[in-house]
């Protein structure tokens, strides 16, 4: 087999095992669900501390992300991939064996240490396998690929858990489930292929062709040298999309926290049955799945103009939320309404996420991609725990009313959503509007 031929078999394989691989370390499969239930009736923590506990999450991501992109600079990203799987594995292993506050509270750091790692090398593993083939153009139809399996498991597992939860005398049960997908993850990780080892073999090649002026070895060197984090923030394009990125993660951050609180809710007055809370989940998660699945289609179709519906849908279904539970909160009709909106509300996170990731791989060079995804991992969790923490104090000011909650958060949030959005549509049509009418994910390198 000649070493073209390796690397098309080896890369085409990496592209083929991303999907089943992203789904299985995308989240914490099945455990998600019950979490709140597991900690407060099995572990003893108060609603408070688990609010706390996503509090250390999101802050521990913030300050992880780059400090972990440097530990893992050299390191290739299928090893590192192993070490943010051993993070989930310590996270899922504290909370079966944890018997104390501060055991299950100090999970939530190893959990993430595995976020941040998978963040900031799990995309560059599929980017690079990708470039290595010539099937870059496929980056938004693979990674959504792998996201609707994600939230398919996670719809099957929501139902599936929330009941054996209520009927099995073994509560960490999940906990065990998740452990096993983590170790069927880590199996899948020796199956994929470096992929830098056949970028060598191409820049070698392709060095061969090239005047004896061009091929000056400090010359090169300073070429693949990949930029500072303050150079690259120079760049208004990028700080552009991490504005954007802080204030749509942050916005749509209550979208799971509050569709669960409002099932809490309906379940705790007798309007939802316990099974059906699993069910209604479950839905919103196969609504998540579908919109992961022909996301790329709507980028074809509509280019950027994609963030403007992301936008105005999201800020109907809060409106919807906030008006019906304040005049009708627990009728048949008004329950229905609000479910529906709310799976159209958490429908919108990924796709935008995978929008986001798509703009920063093919309107930036190579070289960056690395610390690109770690600053924008920051600013996505710096976002969450912002927005989510206000969404939280507006929870306690109006004793739980959901309702009021979301239409004051909806009248904060609205005008970092405005211009957040503005600033991004006028960076991108004015970097390409020479080229593209509607902008769509071409692939360019900035110049």
């Amino acid at each position: 087999m000649t070493n073209e031929e390796r690397k098309n078999y080896y890369m085409n394989r990496n592209i083929k095992l991303y999907p089943p691989m992203l789904a299985l370390v995308w989240d914490v499969l099945f455990v998600m669900t019950i979490t709140t239930m597991y900690f407060t009736e099995i572990k003893g923590l108060t609603y408070s501390e688990c609010m706390l506990f996503e509090t250390i999450l999101t802050f521990s991501a913030c300050v992880m992300c780059i400090p972990v992109a440097k530990l893992f600079d050299k390191v290739t990203p299928i090893v590192s991939l192993r070490f943010g799987l051993l993070g989930y594995a310590a996270f899922l292993i504290l909370c079966i064996v944890g018997n104390t506050k501060f055991a299950i509270l100090s999970s939530s750091v190893f959990l993430a240490f595995g976020y941040c790692v998978l963040n900031v090398k799990g995309n560059p593993l599929l980017t690079d396998s990708l470039q290595a083939v010539n099937r870059t153009k496929e980056y938004g139809k693979i990674y959504g690929k792998g996201l609707s399996i994600f939230y398919c498991l996670e719809a099957v597992g929501a139902v599936a858990i929330s009941y054996i939860y209520d009927v099995s005398s073994n509560k960490a049960l999940a906990f065990y489930i998740s452990l096993g997908c983590v170790a069927l993850a880590m199996l899948l990780s020796f199956f994929f292929k470096d992929p830098s080892k056949f970028q060598m073999r191409n820049v070698e090649v392709e060095a061969k062709v090239l005047s004896p002026s061009e091929s000056n070895p400090i010359k090169s060197k300073n070429i693949k040298q990949a930029d500072s984090y303050f150079k690259i923030l120079s760049s208004i394009f990028v700080i552009s999309i991490l504005l954007y990125s802080f204030m749509f993660r942050g916005v749509v951050s209550i979208d799971t926290g509050s569709f669960k609180i409002y099932l809490q809710q309906l379940t705790n007055r007798g309007v939802l049955p316990l099974w059906a809370f699993g069910c209604v989940y479950g839905f919103m998660k196969l609504c998540v799945a579908l919109s992961n699945k022909y996301q790329f289609k709507y980028d074809l179709k509509f280019g950027v103009r994609s963030l403007i519906i992301f936008n105005v849908l999201l800020v109907a279904t809060l409106l919807i939320n906030g008006i019906l539970f304040i005049f009708a909160p627990y009728s048949i009709a008004t329950v229905v309404i609000i479910i529906i909106s709310s799976c159209i509300q958490c429908s919108l996170r990924t796709p935008n996420f995978i929008f986001i990731n798509n703009y920063l791989q093919v309107c930036m060079p190579q070289k960056n991609l690395e610390k690109l995804y770690a600053m924008s991992a920051v600013v996505q969790y710096l976002g969450y725990a912002v927005f989510s923490a206000i969404f939280s104090g507006l929870l306690a000011a109006f004793n739980d009313n959901y309702g009021y909650s979301i239409l004051v958060y909806l009248a904060i949030s609205l005008p970092i959503v405005i211009g957040s959005t503005i600033f991004l549509l006028r960076t991108l049509v004015k970097k390409y509007a020479q080229k593209y009418t509607i902008i769509k994910p071409e692939y360019t390198e900035d110049e």
